[in-house]
């Protein structure tokens, strides 16, 4: 008995904290991913390879976010497809810049915005 109770505990303990964690889309969240998608851009252009790699990154992780709420919202498809999309354009940006192939970068990362734009259009809240 003495070892059931925190056993117990734990369980409730840790079954509060994952309900807390809720995947919650805010617009913080977005307006991040929208100034680090910048960010990327600039770093791109500039040839800065450490910091677009950080900025691909960032988006890599904060996509996962995006992705996560989707799959619990569910009917989103459309919005999961582009968050993985999103996060694999991303890790391509990753390997591009480690390749010096800013060109491409760029172009890589012309089709992350788009594939934003093209969430927005039908999940954005207005």
């Amino acid at each position: 008995m003495r070892k059931l109770i925190p056993l117990v505990s734990f369980i409730i303990v840790f079954a509060t904290g994952v309900h807390s964690a809720e995947v919650e889309l805010d617009t913080d969240l977005m307006q991040n991913i929208e100034d680090t998608n910048k960010s990327l851009s600039s770093n791109i252009a500039l040839q800065r390879a450490d910091a677009s790699k950080s900025d691909a990154n960032d988006l890599q992780a904060m996509f996962e976010v995006v992705e996560a709420h989707f799959i619990k919202k569910g009917g989103a498809e459309n919005a999961v497809d582009l968050s993985k999309k999103s996060k694999d354009l991303a890790a391509d940006i990753i390997k591009l810049v480690d390749e010096k192939n800013f060109d491409s970068a760029t172009n890589t990362a012309t089709e992350l915005s788009r594939a934003c734009k093209s969430c927005h259009t039908f999940y954005k809240k207005e």
